[in-house]
């Protein structure tokens, strides 16, 4: 009896201090942010403790459940390969896994560790505030990678104007390199566009951003246009509003307009030149005798061109009639009349006679109410009959048909 009853004293004792340490391991569950549960090698929860963050009344309900029933679908096999490798291998394992708690997707980072030889203890962690942070660290090193490459210059300035924060176009298209920083925006743009500018960063806060075309000024002095486009940042977290600025050269763009510009003035210089080439022709008829049909309006650069072909012409081939074809030149004026004049009179200079053909009667009127001295130039109404009056033999001058043989008699009959 006496045995018995030290045994039961030690009993007592033993129940005593485990009911103690019972307590001081609910009290330290009670106050910890983990979960805390044993499994079986089986994934069945055989206790789960109530911490601050698992109710008392969720821990008893989950007791004896499998961990389909607290860990998201696509992680039980992950969670129970885990299990059993801890056992296995009698080690500690870790794990990160989702769980849905409500409209809530969290996620724990677990320590997995042999209990006994059929079970684990099971102590997680909420880690879903570090991933967030981890997440978006790492699209903030994306954005600061992406602002740091882009070829548009960025900044960030203060309220005030004050430049803190610039990226690396940025300060090569300023030319200030480091030194942009600390600066006015007001020091890095035209003096001439300050009150402009004024009063776009005040519309920036009021309204939210602003696009157009600003000038940096560049530290050489340089004024170097740009596409500029400024977006308020609101004020958050203690942070101040600020100013963010994005500014694209312009200079390539307006280069290539300017090349552009310069090469259609080019092409359209080439057509009309070659237009002009083509409206002004001359048409060999026979030996010394040449034809000019004239298309189009007769301005003073365009009669130039014709004169300097025609005597050209003439000196060179030694043509000693010229008929000049005015059939499809329209709206005979002042100026169109002064210019036949001129031609006639410098072909007169050279030794040739000009015949003027294709004189209509609108063309007549405006020649007679022009009151223009027609003297000294032949006329005909028709190119043919221009052709026919130079093709008829001259006195002391041998006729010559188209093939360059001597006129017939029945040549020289043609009429004058």
């Amino acid at each position: 009896m006496t045995d018995i009853e030290r045994e039961n004293a030690a009993l007592r004792q033993r129940v005593a201090e485990l009911e103690k340490a019972q307590a001081k391991l609910e009290a330290l569950c009670s106050v910890s942010m983990s979960f805390i549960a044993f499994f079986d090698r089986n994934g069945v929860v055989q206790e789960m403790f109530p911490t601050l963050v698992i109710p008392a009344e969720m821990a008893k309900h989950v007791q004896g459940k499998h961990l389909t029933n607290v860990v998201a679908q696509d992680y039980i096999e992950r969670c129970a390969a885990v299990i059993r490798e801890s056992l296995a291998k009698q080690t500690v394992l870790n794990i990160e896994y989702p769980v849905t708690l409500g409209d809530r997707t969290l996620w724990l980072q677990a320590a997995c560790k042999p209990f006994t030889d059929d079970t684990v203890i099971w102590v997680a962690r909420d880690i879903t505030a570090q991933r967030q942070l981890a997440l978006a660290q790492g699209e903030l090193r994306n954005f600061q990678a992406l602002v740091d490459s882009a070829p548009d210059g960025v900044c960030i300035a203060s309220s005030e104007g004050a430049v803190f924060h610039a990226n690396q176009a940025f300060r090569d298209m300023t030319g200030h390199g480091d030194g942009a920083l600390g600066k006015s925006l007001f020091d890095l743009y035209r003096a001439e566009e300050h009150d402009q500018l004024a009063a776009i960063v005040q519309q920036c806060f009021e309204s939210g951003s602003w696009q157009g075309t600003l000038s940096l000024m560049q530290h050489d002095g340089r004024a170097l246009p740009c596409q500029v486009s400024m977006v308020a940042l609101a004020a958050e977290a203690g942070r101040p509003p600020a100013l963010a600025t994005i500014a694209r050269d312009l200079t390539p763009i307006y280069d290539a307009e300017h090349e552009r510009l310069a090469l259609q003035q080019q092409v359209i210089q080439a057509q009309q030149d070659a237009l002009r080439e083509l409206s002004t022709p001359l048409v060999p008829l026979a030996e010394g005798i040449v034809a000019m049909p004239l298309i189009g309006a007769l301005d003073r650069p365009r009669a130039q061109q014709a004169m300097e072909k025609l005597l050209d012409g003439i000196v060179q081939h030694q043509f000693h009639t010229a008929i000049l074809d005015v059939t499809g030149v329209k709206d005979v004026d002042a100026e169109s009349a002064d210019a036949l004049l001129r031609i006639a009179r410098a072909a007169r200079l050279l030794g040739a006679q000009l015949v003027l053909t294709g004189i209509g009667p609108d063309t007549a009127q405006t020649l007679v109410d022009l009151d223009v001295d027609l003297s000294g130039i032949t006329t005909r109404s028709t190119l043919q009959d221009g052709i026919a009056h130079a093709l008829a033999p001259r006195a002391g001058r041998p006729g010559r048909l188209a093939t360059g043989t001597p006129s017939s008699p029945a040549a020289r009959r043609l009429p004058a």
